[in-house]
């Protein structure tokens, strides 16, 4: 499939993204900017909170299920704030509308942000259906095809996929089921709706919560916030980094919502530059979209929670302890004080239940503190290239914001994030550490992805600080002794033209090794070969052919390991196992050990016939990982008499189950 091709897809799916959750941020009195970087997160709490509610009630998921959830809350949303306004509930402040030169230059910014994302993801993806030859594409694939076949979308079910006859324990599956009704509306493969909901995230989602993040710290600055966007694809760690290590997609969509997430915070505890000017807008926003964070991945919400803490303690020192502080009484000061203690234990109880199990989070330190330290320095974060002038721009945005009071919680957000990837990345294996960084797996590479969303808004303000720099100099040059000075719209247009040319000139430097290296590292995972990681080229021209080779209802038995697993979400027939880690009944543990003596073995027949066993995949001995994982059963069936071969292309092999027929 062409990359022209997919687009009515990518179309689909902007529409799918920002429409259901954009009709609640109108209904909530959200407009412009504010509105189209919150919908998508809105999209998601309603999606990931209707999928486990209709799963529930036995509702299939589909197109419709959302849209009738997403006219619901919109509706409930708008008849809230109507009864508000009608009551006076909140005084409403009318929002200055912005210029159109205010809109352009914002508009600009945002479409070079998102299209230099869509640039370096078309670069990484290579073919818009070639899939991530990683460990856990294996079961986000295979979980996307499991949410299609049953109906059922919800959190509280997907790992009854993998966990055999054990009851089933929440997983993240918000991603999957935006998958899911994206494969529905369109009928692309589930590769192809993979690749393009994950770059319409990229390009559009991120970088819109970027930009209101930028727009919360700085205020309604056109250049800043439109420099936000071009930011927004200049860092190496996120967004490339998740869709190239793991793969992390659950995480991945919940670090997209993040910097959204951040700026409703600030807006809540009115710390930002401007909150929205609709008082409804600016208290439901961050509870409205917590749930979606939450549920794409619960350690994206924990990642949020954590940066605001720095916005809570600084909006408390705000009004009751810096100078020019409100006057207050007493007893608000002490109350406020109690509540803001209970909250603190209530984020150190959720720290110690929300994290993985401890044989989960094993990963090790990479690195020395001092070199995890310089690695935040020159964001270079898992040893990737310097980034010069996004460094540059980061440590003017520090200088900026340690002189400016109104920026200290901003820079306490800097300070934790840098804090927790030093002891992540730095620190070796210990109790401690794994009490700090076990919410992230002990894993360097989920704490290096969100390291961009504190510092993007440092860089914003550096670039700010640059252009007040910029324009001063050229008021001097105006204004010089016997200088003639030139109409004002001719100073205009030297000043616009001026702010282009160094928009381009940091954008050129910003896209350099480190974007390089990224989309280089990302591509070596997505491209299709011979010795591919997980399917090689000759293995996935053989599934391809299970359609007409395999008859619908069949189940194939299949060695996860080798990517042969695919079968299920790639061509829609059943196999014994959807993922590596699986756990298995009893039938499927004698077909795995003992298929190809079914003719000896009496345990066999009755196991394939109760598992519906009628093919067997051999995609060879090469492993994901290079690991070696035992299916004797499954092995050699060429010199098995209980099958015979159908099919083979290269080293891959269908075999047909011939003993028990």
């Amino acid at each position: 499939m062409s990359w022209a091709a997919v687009i009515p897809v990518v179309l689909t799916c902007v529409a799918l993204v920002f429409v259901p959750g954009g009709l609640v941020a109108v209904s909530l009195g959200l407009r412009g900017l504010p509105a189209a970087a919150s919908a998508p997160a809105l999209t998601v709490t309603i999606s990931a909170l209707a999928a486990i509610a209709f799963g529930k009630l036995g509702i299939d998921w589909s197109p419709f299920a959302m849209v009738l959830a997403a006219v619901a809350v919109a509706g409930a949303v708008w008849l809230l704030r109507r009864w508000c306004e009608r009551r006076g509930k909140f005084a409403h402040a009318t929002a200055a509308r912005p210029s159109i030169e205010a809109i352009v230059v914002q508009c600009l910014g945002f479409a070079a942000g998102a299209g230099l994302l869509i640039w370096q993801l078309v670069r990484v993806f290579g073919s818009p259906g070639n899939i991530s030859q990683t460990f856990d594409g294996i079961f986000h694939l295979n979980a996307v095809r499991y949410v299609l076949n049953t109906g059922n979308a919800s959190s509280l079910t997907l790992s009854a996929m993998t966990n055999g006859d054990n009851p089933p324990y929440f997983y993240p599956a918000a991603w999957h089921g935006l998958v899911a009704l994206l494969v529905q509306i369109t009928g692309a493969p589930i590769s192809v709706a993979v690749n393009m909901l994950n770059l319409v995230l990229a390009a559009l989602v991120w970088t819109l919560g970027c930009m209101f993040l930028v727009r919360t710290v700085a205020g309604p600055r056109p250049w800043v916030v439109a420099f936000g966007a071009v930011l927004a694809a200049s860092f190496s760690s996120f967004p490339l980094l998740l869709l190239d290590f793991g793969v992390l997609y659950p995480n991945f969509l919940s670090i997209c919502l993040i910097p959204l997430g951040l700026a409703a915070v600030a807006a809540f505890f009115n710390v930002g530059s401007q909150p929205p000017s609709n008082p409804l807008a600016r208290f439901a926003l961050a509870p409205m979209i917590s749930p979606g964070i939450a549920i794409a991945h619960p350690n994206g919400a924990m990642t949020l929670l954590a940066i605001s803490v720095p916005v809570v303690l600084y909006a408390y020192m705000q009004r009751y302890i810096l100078a020019g502080h409100v006057q207050t009484q007493r007893r608000e000061k002490f109350l406020v004080g109690a509540l803001l203690a209970l909250g603190l234990v209530f984020l150190a109880t959720l720290w110690k239940y929300i994290r993985p199990p401890a044989d989960a989070a094993f990963w090790d330190r990479y690195h020395s503190p001092a070199g995890a330290a310089w690695e935040i320095a020159t964001n270079s974060a898992m040893n990737r290239p310097e980034a010069w002038v996004v460094s540059a721009l980061v440590l003017m945005g520090l200088f900026v914001a340690v002189r400016d009071r109104h920026q200290w919680w901003l820079l306490g957000c800097y300070v934790l994030t840098s804090f927790l990837f030093v002891v992540i990345a730095g620190v070796g294996t210990s109790y401690l550490r794994s009490v700090i960084t076990g919410v992230w797996y002990n894993d360097s590479y989920r704490l290096a992805a969100i390291l961009p969303i504190t510092a993007l808004p440092l860089a914003a303000l550096g670039f700010g600080w640059l252009l007040r720099c910029g324009q001063s100099a050229l008021d001097r040059f105006w204004n010089r002794p016997g200088r003639v000075l030139p109409a004002p719209d001719a100073r205009a247009r030297v000043g616009v033209l001026s702010g282009f040319l160094v928009v381009a000139l940091l954008a050129v430097g910003m896209q350099g090794a480190p974007i390089n290296f990224a989309v280089a590292s990302a591509a070596r995972n997505y491209a299709e070969t011979p010795n591919s990681e997980v399917v090689s080229s000759d293995e996935l021209a053989l599934i391809e052919q299970l359609d007409d080779l395999v008859p619908a209802g069949a189940t194939i038995a299949v060695n996860p390991w080798t990517g042969a697993a695919l079968a299920f979400a790639l061509a829609n027939r059943d196999t014994t196992s959807r993922h590596v880690l699986s756990t298995y009944p009893a039938d499927i543990e004698i077909i795995n050990n003992s298929l190809r003596n079914a003719l000896t073995d009496p345990t066999v027949c009755p196991a394939v016939e109760a598992a519906g066993v009628k093919y067997a995949l051999d995609f060879g001995s090469k492993e994901v990982h290079g690991g070696r994982h035992d299916f004797p059963g499954l092995d050699k069936l060429q010199d098995s008499p209980a099958a015979e071969l159908v099919a083979q292309v290269g080293e891959a092999r269908l075999f047909r189950i011939t003993a028990c027929s």
